[in-house]
């Protein structure tokens, strides 16, 4: 996209954001339907849709997420059934996998053409390799479209305009906020114990998980699962706009290799892109604190001297801070309130939880213009182009959209059963809400129809309401830039694999001699063609600014 069209998307979209805020929960994202529908109450009926649904055949869609399948989902689904038979006569098949299963199995499902309808994907995941690759079906048809009311309510066009990818939308993009801030969840109770104060630093957090380890060694400090650390030390642009980074994979955005690319103090020019394991002299000319290596991939020495503090296994599934012998976990504000609720319900109500914002120190401070965004959504959900059933799926999300009735039961299960309103744009928890805890961030996040959870301690309503706020971003470079990895896609499908491998026992702070390990992964992927993507990637973003791009 041009720069002015972009910033002039994101700006529409920041107002439309303000402007739908309602309701007595307070916060600046979370409200009711938008285009002056009214919307029936959740304990309405929810099957509304086009005046033919009735006569479509039964259809069976095929959904793939990640994480863990809510207990009460089959409860969920059959309620569907109930209340949209007459509309859309849909039934939903959900498979789900492990974060590091549901990557490889998405890139093996679009190979072999197997049957799918529905997948998540992201830009941190495999959007936009995939997408190059022809992988996923072009939807712009389905959006501002009279034809599908809900989706067009929900998703005005200018937030449609801001998440295309090379002038068309591949995805049914999913945002509450722009960020979930990432946060280490302490358990309140032990800190109070153990007499220390509020952790408010790094410094703090480390002397925390010291005494824990000490005067409580049957627990673990910092339980992880899943995936290491994840963001815990990398560093931040911090308002920047001459550099681009990218300290780990999930944050790249030039075909999977976690490239950072430095441009010219104007911004007209881009003069570098250097990666895991390259010597300090790709470096050199990036701007300062960030022209070495060991300023953007440092923060792999830190995994290692932290790692005595985490579990023997920290790319297994583990319950982290919702365990009675857990200290702390690493997790999003978004999060805390079930970890809370899942932990004293299982352990007891004397057991509780706090928030460490850990990203930077500007953003622990809630300062205005402090979170880093690309102002595209951060998750999504995808219709593969081999599905035979797209127009089905999309009937689907059209009706999953139109109404907060509708909306609420999957992002929130059963009213009454799962949770109970607060208000318009508000909800409470119930002791049956951790049988259905959906991912919403997977399938139904949205601005205009997400209820905010009132069940919060004071410190996490005002980080969530920080990041609800789109003053308190500041936009990235190459915010708009999409990589074309066709080009490259022989190098690319010989280096991630070589990459992937290495970054997961990097992540962990297992390996003493990470940097020897990086160097020798960087040989391998150069050996693999590293040097013909970086040309690559350097002539792309090149173009990108030549063509007005910030």
């Amino acid at each position: 996209m041009k720069a002015k069209m972009f910033i002039a998307a994101t700006l529409v979209m920041v107002l439309f954001l303000m402007a739908a805020c309602s309701g007595n929960t307070g916060n600046n994202g979370n409200n009711g339907n938008t285009g002056g529908q009214s919307s029936p109450s959740s304990s309405e009926a929810a099957g509304t849709s086009s005046p033919d649904a009735a006569a479509l055949d039964p259809v069976t869609l095929k959904f793939m997420l990640f994480g863990d399948k809510p207990a009460d989902l089959d409860k969920v689904l059959a309620r569907f059934e109930e209340v949209s038979k007459d509309s859309i006569n849909t039934k939903l098949e959900f498979e789900y996998n492990t974060p590091q299963d549901h990557r490889q199995k998405m890139q093996l499902k679009m190979s072999t053409g197997e049957a799918v309808d529905v997948m998540f994907d992201a830009g941190w995941m495999n959007l936009y390799n995939h997408v190059s690759l022809g992988y996923y079906a072009e939807l712009d048809q389905y959006f501002n479209n009279d034809e599908y009311p809900g989706l067009k309510a929900a998703f005005p066009a200018e937030f449609v305009e801001a998440n295309k990818i090379n002038g068309h939308l591949y995805t049914i993009p999913l945002t509450y906020y722009y960020t979930d801030l990432n946060v280490i969840s302490i358990r309140k109770d032990i800190r109070e114990e153990l007499g220390l104060g509020k952790v408010t630093t790094l410094e703090e957090l480390e002397v925390y998980l010291q005494q824990v380890q000490e005067k409580k060694p049957d627990y673990t400090p910092l339980a992880l699962g899943g995936r290491g650390f994840h963001k815990l030390f990398t560093p931040s642009e911090n308002g920047r706009t001459d550099i681009r980074l990218a300290a780990i994979g999930s944050d790249s955005f030039t075909g999977g290799i976690p490239f950072s690319v430095a441009l010219s103090e104007d911004g007209k020019k881009v003069i570098g892109a250097a990666t895991l394991g390259d010597p300090d002299s790709e470096f050199a000319s990036f701007p300062a604190p960030f022209n070495t290596h060991a300023s953007i991939y440092g923060h792999f020495q830190k995994r290692v001297d932290w790692s005595k503090y985490i579990n023997k296994d920290a790319l297994a599934p583990a319950t982290g801070v919702v365990s009675d012998k857990g200290g702390a976990g690493e997790g999003t504000i978004g999060g805390i309130s079930r970890d809370r609720q899942k932990l004293q319900e299982a352990y007891g109500t004397g057991l509780d939880i706090e928030p460490f914002v850990y990203e930077s120190d500007d953003v622990r401070n809630m300062k205005p213009g402090a979170i880093r965004t690309d102002f595209r959504a951060n998750n999504s959900v995808v219709i593969p182009a081999s599905s035979k059933n797209i127009d089905r799926t999309m009937k689907f999300f059209d009706w999953l959209f139109s109404s907060k009735a509708n909306h609420d039961l999957f992002e929130l299960g059963i009213e009454g059963e799962h949770w109970v309103a607060d208000g318009d744009n508000g909800y409470k928890t119930t002791a049956n809400t951790t049988k259905y805890q959906f991912q919403p961030y997977e399938l139904t996040w949205n601005p205009s129809l997400s209820r905010l959870n009132s069940d919060q301690d004071p410190a996490t309503m005002n980080y969530l309401q920080y990041a609800l706020d789109n003053k308190n971003y500041f936009q990235i470079a190459l915010s708009g830039f999409i990589f074309d990895s066709k080009p490259v896609a022989t190098e690319l499908a010989k280096i991630k694999p070589k990459f992937d491998e290495v970054e997961q026992i990097l992540k962990v702070g297992y390996e003493k001699n990470w940097l020897e390990m990086a160097q020798s992964l960087n040989k391998q992927m150069r050996d693999s063609g590293l040097e013909t993507v970086r040309a690559e990637v350097l002539k792309q973003v090149q173009a990108y600014l030549d063509a007005g791009g910030k």
